[in-house]
């Protein structure tokens, strides 16, 4: 029977795939009216109109479905299918202590935190179409797995971390079985393809934001929202860029280029970043270019793309990045998590998303539904950072452009930093995970967040 379900299910989403470009084409007369709603929204949380985030409010209907307490201790399964949502997901798991039992599907950092592994799920991330399709009988298995714990080893409450494609149709089975489903990280389906919440509300209980203006989008669609808070603040709350290492990079003007983690953004945008900063360097030539990065898988590609253009005078650096964006004198950053962290350290940041192919640049000008890319841009309601999101090799000169502007302009950069302390003012306190522990032992145990 679990097969039957996963064929089920399979044929459903393959039918749903072949759909898409005929929803696109039904959602593109109705564009302006999102755009229009984003705008309202946007406007509405940059000027203190945003929707509650007190969880006993917020989510109150949530909450209510809390079952009658069984023997032993409360069982959570946890899901995280990529890197950056099992560091979330461990620190939950953590958070929550020994009193709650956890299953999971996940990798090595949750089941360090003490979680059961029940599947490597986040070892064997996929992004897009091709990546699912290679990993297919990956999915399935998983899915399959999911199944078979809904049905031998039921938990109390289903907590799902970021990774909306499949943990989508998780929660659909969960609520099928009659689970309840926290998701932890909301879709940006406010951003990309809005006619996508009426079956996110289908499938989950309530969902937990970690940008302040989106918990007012999900309210337009009825889905019981909270705002926790971002989880790069707990990071540089607990991590702190040491002084001394701060001190030792503000001490030569700096240079910090980062081009993305993914091998296709790293190529794509790598390129005409060096371009930007030798058009710097011939205006200064003492200043120091720099490309930090996390991620040791990324260091031959890094430097072999580096000799490839001839890029012998920048520096590459495998490691921390906060000590670099916190003295650098400018951050060149593709959109991402990446820019909202350059920006939390008020640094001067320019922000690029360089299109690939037709289809890329017809989605991002008929699409999108919010007037901005950048998060620092979005949670402001406002253009505080430059962004640049352009197909080919055209847009790069504006990027130049801008980061002249800021390399050289005093008065701009002190604007910039101005605003991007607002930014980070308008996040909160750091304590997303605290709170979202919070709200999971209030669920189980009825305890206040």
């Amino acid at each position: 029977m679990v097969w039957l379900h996963v064929a089920l299910v399979l044929v459903r989403e393959l039918v749903r795939a072949a759909a898409a470009p005929l929803r696109v084409l039904l959602y593109l007369p109705f564009r302006h009216h999102w755009r229009r709603v984003a705008r309202e929204v946007l406007d509405g949380v940059a000027h203190g109109d945003g929707s509650d985030d007190d969880p006993a409010r917020s989510l109150a209907t949530f909450l209510a479905q809390r079952r009658p307490r069984r023997p032993g201790r409360p069982h959570v399964f946890v899901s995280a299918g990529e890197a950056s949502g099992e560091a979330h997901a461990a620190r939950l798991v953590q958070a929550l202590g020994p009193g709650v039992r956890v299953t999971a599907f996940g990798g090595a950092p949750l089941a360090a935190a003490g979680a059961d592994v029940r599947f490597q799920l986040s070892e064997h991330a996929v992004m897009g179409v091709v990546g699912v399709l290679k990993q297919l009988p990956l999915i399935l298995r998983a899915f399959a797995t999911f199944l078979r714990q809904l049905r031998d080893d039921p938990p109390d409450l289903v907590v799902l971390v970021d990774y909306p494609g499949l943990h989508v149709v998780m929660a659909k089975a969960a609520r099928r079985a009659h689970v309840p489903v926290l998701h932890y990280v909301a879709p940006q389906y406010w951003a990309w393809g809005p006619w996508r919440m009426r079956r996110y509300r289908r499938a989950v209980d309530a969902t937990l934001t970690i940008l302040p203006f989106e918990t007012a989008f999900f309210a337009r669609f009825r889905v019981p929202a909270s705002y926790i808070g971002h989880p790069l603040l707990d990071e540089l709350a607990a991590h702190p860029p040491a002084a001394d290492a701060v001190a030792a990079v503000r001490a030569r003007r700096t240079l910090v280029l980062m081009p993305g983690s993914r091998r296709a953004e790293i190529e794509a945008n790598l390129p005409g970043m060096l371009a930007v900063a030798r058009a710097l360097r011939a205006r200064e030539p003492g200043l120091r270019v720099v490309l930090p990065h996390k991620n040791p898988r990324r260091t031959v590609l890094l430097r072999e793309r580096l000799a490839a253009h001839d890029a012998g005078f920048v520096e590459h650096h495998e490691g921390e990045l906060a000590p670099w964006l916190a003295g650098a004198r400018l951050v060149l950053v593709k959109s991402g998590t990446g820019s909202l962290e350059a920006c939390l350290h008020e640094a001067p940041t320019i922000v690029v998303y360089r299109l690939r192919g037709m289809l890329g640049t017809l989605g991002y000008h008929n699409i999108l539904s919010v007037p901005w890319i950048a998060a620092a841009n979005l949670i402001a309601g406002r253009a505080v950072v430059p962004e640049h999101c352009f197909h080919g090799e055209h847009g790069w000169a504006e990027v130049q452009r801008d980061a002249e502007r800021l390399w050289f302009d005093e008065a701009a950069r002190a604007t910039m930093q101005r605003d991007l302390a607002e930014v980070r003012r308008r996040l909160g306190a750091p304590g997303a995970t605290a709170r979202v522990a919070a709200i999971v032992r209030k669920f189980l145990e009825g305890q206040e967040p």
